[in-house]
């Protein structure tokens, strides 16, 4: 059985994310079976999509500047429906839950992240896209 590489989008406004990520899941990186793309706010986020219609799974920080996470979300799940989102948030209050909820959100995670969860995560949003 041949798995299709996962190509993520993580859009979040600390850099510092992306150098946890790369280190995190760098044997994944090596053998092909993630990519990752990286973005600091959801207008580029957007332009990354169009430019990279391989991206599968969007992972996006709740609260940024310019666009916040439940804008994007709204945007990604009018203009790119097939892909999955996942929302990240250092806040846990149940507004924000619900919110990304019922704007399409496929999960949501709280910061720092638990990287078994988001593993987890990643790997099912593989599975139901490798499914699709």
């Amino acid at each position: 059985m041949v798995v299709k590489m996962l190509h993520i989008l993580m859009v979040d406004d600390e850099p510092d994310l992306d150098m946890l990520i790369q280190q995190r899941f760098r044997r994944e990186i090596r053998e092909g079976q993630f990519s990752f793309s990286f973005s600091r706010n959801g207008e580029r986020a957007l332009e990354i999509l169009r430019e990279n219609p391989d991206i599968s799974l969007i992972v996006t920080d709740l609260n940024m500047p310019e666009m916040n996470g439940i804008e994007l979300l709204i945007q990604v799940k009018k203009s790119f429906p097939e892909k999955k989102m996942i929302v990240i948030s250092a806040y846990s209050d149940q507004d924000s839950i619900k919110t990304a909820t019922n704007a399409g959100a496929d999960g949501f995670l709280f910061k720092p992240l638990n990287f078994q969860d988001f593993e987890h995560r990643i790997r099912e949003c593989a599975a139901s896209a490798s499914n699709s």
